[in-house]
């Protein structure tokens, strides 16, 4: 959350982590196969929230309430922060995204703002289960073998320093740092089931002309 909003609040921190566990918990048990009615009799999409067997709409509206909030609550207090002069002291995602945004009048602040919110939720709401896993997973490397922790961290204070947090702009800049994060996403694949994905345009990845409609598959 400090990363993500910059708050230090620990129990602020620890209610929108469990709010965050909790709609992730809820998505994953509705994206099961069968887990509704709904999915055998398709009509019941028609028919009024109580009506019965359409208890299901009543529980995806809880969710989508729910996904709203984790959205949107912790922006704007973020937002409130710079309004008020307390950017506090450690940089984050938000003030960052926030201070590129255009001037309220400018026709393409809502649509940039509504970015830098979804961009700020998917830190710590995408990320509530698959980046605790592989961070779990670089604390083991990293303990396991001293030699790779210092020879990365002596890269970062070289590139980063320690006022800032790191930019996509760096990673040229931090070779060990980014072999480090695809070999443990190599080692320790947190979804290891090399889901087939089709680009929908013609592109172009480490020197590799892809073209529109390949069938991709991840290295697992």
């Amino acid at each position: 959350m400090r990363t993500a909003y910059g708050f230090d609040d620990i129990r602020q921190n620890e209610s929108l982590v469990h709010n965050a566990e909790k709609l992730v918990l809820e998505v994953s048990e509705a994206s099961i196969p069968g887990r509704f009615i709904v999915n055998y009799f398709p009509l019941l999409r028609y028919v009024p929230s109580w009506f019965p067997g359409a208890g299901f709409k009543k529980h995806f509206k809880d969710i989508a309430q729910l996904n709203f909030k984790m959205r949107c609550t912790p922006f704007e207090e973020a937002k409130r922060d710079i309004e008020d002069g307390r950017k506090g002291s450690h940089p984050s995602m938000a003030f960052s995204l926030i201070d590129r945004l255009p001037e309220p009048g400018d026709p393409n602040r809502s649509d940039l703002e509504a970015i830098a919110r979804n961009v700020c939720a998917l830190a710590y709401l995408a990320g509530a289960e698959t980046t605790i896993s592989s961070a779990t997973a670089l604390v083991y490397i990293l303990a396991s073998y001293r030699e790779v922790q210092t020879k990365a961290q002596a890269e970062i204070e070289k590139v980063i320093g320690s006022d800032r947090l790191p930019l996509v702009s760096d990673r040229e800049e931090l070779p060990y740092v980014h072999a480090i994060v695809k070999e443990v996403s190599r080692w320790y694949s947190v979804v290891p089931l090399g889901l087939a994905h089709a680009n929908t345009e013609d592109d172009e990845y480490d020197g590799y002309f892809i073209p529109k409609g390949t069938l991709i598959l991840q290295n697992n």
